[in-house]
C-alpha cells in the first residue's frame, strides 16, 4: 500500500513539473511599431531621382562639355545618384542652332544650358556688355569683375529671362589671325578682310579698327581662308585651333580686344521646383563647376598658344601703346551702345 501511495505522489509531481515547464514558453516578440518606420525611412532615397539634360554649343572634347560632365559628377555624388545629368554637345538637340539651345532653356525642355555671351545677346542685347573693346585688361580683371558687382549686375539680366544662372564659365579672348601680315598697330588691321561673328558690337569694333568685315556660319570659315575669301578671322584660341584654323592662317594676334564669356543656367521653374537643400548644392556644384572650366580654358589657351609656335604661326601681342591706340579708336562703342547695354550695366563694368 504505501509502494502505490509512494508511486501516486511521485505521478503526481511528475505532471506538475510539466505544467510549470509549459506554462514558460516564450510568446512571439511584440513589433514595435515606431522602430520599424524609423528605418523605413532612412532606407528611402533623400532626393527624388531626376535627370537633367545639359546642352551646350562647343563640341564634345572641349572644357564646355567637360564643365557639364563636372557638374554632374558633382550632384551625382551630393544627391547619392538621385540626379544624373546628359550631356548633349554641339547644340545637338536643336540640330546645331544655338539660339533654340537657349530657348530650350527658357521653356524648360532642356533643363540646363552653356552659351556665350555674344548668343544670349540675341534674346537681350544689353548681355553684349561683356564685348565691349578693351573691357577687360588681364584674366585677372576677368575674375575680380565677373565673380563681383559686374557678374551680379548682368546675371541679373540672364535671370530676367526666366533663367536661374549657375555660374559664369569662359570662351575667353577673342584673338584675329590672318594670312597677310603681323596686326600690331591699327594701321595693320586696316583692309583685311575679318569674319566676324555676327554681332553688331563686334561688327562696330571692327569696323572703327578699319577691316573689311563680314559675318558667315563657323561651318565655312576654314574653307573660307583657305580660298582666300576672308584674310583672316577672330575667336579664342582653343575654338579657333579646334577648327584647325593655324593652318590657313599665318599670324595671330594676342590680345585682350574683346571677351567672351559662357553663361552656365538652369530653367528657372525647374530650379524653383527644387527643394532648398538641393537647390544648394546645384548653386555650389555651379559655380565650382564654372570655375573649373575656367581654368582649364586658361590652359588650353596657353597650349594652343605654344603649339601654334611650333607650328611656325607668328605671335604677335600688342605693346602698351599700340593697345591703347585700339582702345581709343574703337572708344565711340560705348557712346552708341550706351542706349541698348544701358548705362548703368556699362558703369557696373567700368567704375
Amino acid at each position: 500500500m504505501k509502494k502505490f501511495l509512494a508511486l501516486i505522489l511521485a505521478l503526481v509531481m511528475a505532471l506538475s513539473l510539466v505544467a510549470c515547464g509549459g506554462s514558460k514558453t516564450e510568446e512571439p516578440a511584440k513589433t514595435d511599431g515606431s522602430t520599424q518606420t524609423e528605418q523605413t525611412s532612412e532606407s528611402e532615397p533623400k532626393f527624388e531621382k531626376q535627370t537633367w539634360k545639359f546642352a551646350c554649343s562647343a563640341t564634345e572634347n572641349t572644357c564646355w562639355a567637360d564643365m557639364g560632365r563636372d557638374f554632374g559628377q558633382m550632384v551625382s555624388d551630393a544627391t547619392d545618384g538621385a540626379i544624373t545629368v546628359e550631356v548633349y554637345a554641339a547644340d545637338q538637340l536643336t540640330a546645331g542652332v544655338q539660339t533654340e539651345g537657349i530657348q530650350g532653356v527658357i521653356d524648360g525642355t532642356i533643363e540646363l544650358s552653356a552659351h556665350s555671351n555674344i548668343i544670349y545677346s540675341g534674346f537681350d542685347a544689353r548681355l553684349n556688355v561683356v564685348s565691349l573693346p578693351f573691357l577687360f585688361d588681364s584674366f585677372e580683371d576677368v575674375d575680380a569683375k565677373l565673380d563681383g558687382d559686374a557678374g551680379k549686375a548682368v546675371g541679373e539680366v540672364v535671370e530676367s529671362m526666366g533663367l536661374h544662372l549657375l555660374g559664369i564659365a569662359e570662351n575667353g579672348f577673342r584673338h584675329p589671325t590672318n594670312s597677310v601680315r603681323p596686326i600690331e598697330s591699327v594701321a595693320d588691321m586696316k583692309g583685311l578682310k575679318i569674319r566676324v561673328a555676327g554681332s553688331e558690337l563686334l561688327n562696330r569694333e571692327y569696323d572703327l579698327w578699319g577691316a573689311n568685315w563680314t559675318n558667315a556660319n563657323w561651318s565655312e570659315v576654314y574653307t573660307g581662308l583657305q580660298t582666300g575669301t576672308y584674310d583672316g578671322q577672330e575667336n579664342p584660341l582653343p575654338t579657333a585651333d579646334g577648327a584647325s584654323i593655324a593652318e590657313v592662317q599665318k599670324y595671330v594676334t594676342y590680345w585682350t580686344g574683346v571677351y567672351d564669356c559662357i553663361f552656365f543656367t538652369m530653367n528657372g521653374e525647374l530650379y524653383d521646383s527644387l527643394d532648398p537643400e538641393l537647390q544648394a548644392i546645384v548653386d555650389e556644384c555651379g559655380q565650382k563647376a564654372a570655375q573649373n572650366q575656367r581654368k582649364l580654358e586658361r590652359e588650353g589657351d596657353q597650349e594652343v598658344l605654344a603649339k601654334w609656335k611650333d607650328a611656325g604661326v607668328t605671335v604677335s601681342e600688342l605693346t602698351p601703346e599700340a593697345a591703347a591706340e585700339f582702345k581709343e579708336v574703337a572708344q565711340p562703342c560705348y557712346e552708341e551702345f550706351a542706349d541698348v547695354l544701358t548705362p548703368e550695366l556699362i558703369a557696373a563694368f567700368t567704375d
